[in-house]
């Protein structure tokens, strides 16, 4: 498994939108949870990593490196949860898609998942084809390049300067909409299922929302990612990848 501590550069800009004084005592809490982890201190670690999620703070980074300390305490279920956090909002890093890949193998459910169909697996890689990080700042680069070259088409006409200002315009505003459109897509997760990770070491899955031991239809285990569909009281209808629908209760679960 591969873990790391958090990029610096990332740290940075993430932590840039935040008051100095709200900066100091992040990163207080970034390297003590880091320094904990690589000491072995795993219950360290997530205690102070849990104190940045209590401030309402998220990362792609966080996540990895929360999921990466369960992982090494045993807790399948939680790693695979803020792994797959982690991948909503880094869903091209390597070491991230390694760790989960592993962890998901250890889970007792053998779950061949259907194939989808090609134009939403195309819209897939669409979305998660740019780092959200870098996304933001492609997105905030293109539009300024589109308005500076507009001011300069209306104050400079009649130049030069104008025809180059036109064509400047158009590709940064063209690449604002695209990237634009893929960034509203991401945050308002437009289209995306609502997922969650087994969170009990085995559930029963019934036929409806029931505790009637007749209805049981089959199990999941602990660290076995779901679709959620429909809600009645304390159940949730879940899907698998490979097609299968029962009801679960609501508690057995957590959504990512």
């Amino acid at each position: 498994m591969t873990a790391r501590p958090f990029l610096p550069l990332m740290a940075a800009v993430w932590l840039g939108l935040l008051t100095a004084e709200v900066c100091a005592g992040q990163g207080a809490f970034f390297d003590e949870g880091n320094q904990r982890y690589q000491a072995g201190d795993f219950d360290g670690a997530l205690e102070r990593y849990a104190q940045i999620l209590d401030d309402g703070l998220e990362s792609g980074e966080l996540y990895y490196n929360i999921g990466n300390t369960y992982f090494k305490l045993g807790e399948l279920g939680p790693a695979i949860l803020y792994y797959e956090r982690a991948r909503r909002l880094m869903p091209s890093d390597g070491d991230l898609l390694a760790n989960l890949e592993l962890a998901r193998s250890l889970t007792a459910d053998e779950i061949t998942p259907l194939p989808g169909f090609w134009l939403f697996r195309a819209g897939g890689w669409w979305v998660g084809l740019v780092p959200r990080g870098a996304l933001v700042w492609l997105v905030a680069l293109a539009y300024l390049v589109a308005m500076t070259a507009v001011i300069l088409v209306i104050l400079r006409p009649a130049t030069a300067l104008a025809a180059w200002g036109r064509r400047l315009a158009i590709a940064g505003a063209t690449v604002t909409l695209v990237l634009g459109l893929n960034l509203a897509v991401r945050e308002l997760g437009i289209g995306a299922d609502e997922e969650a990770v087994i969170m009990a070491e085995e559930t029963a899955v019934q036929s409806a929302p029931s505790d009637d031991s007749a209805l049981q239809i089959f199990a999941v285990h602990e660290g076995t990612k779901v679709r959620t569909d429909r809600r009645s009281d304390v159940w949730i209808e879940i899907i698998l990848e490979d097609g299968k629908v029962g009801w679960v209760r609501a508690d057995q679960l957590e959504p990512i």
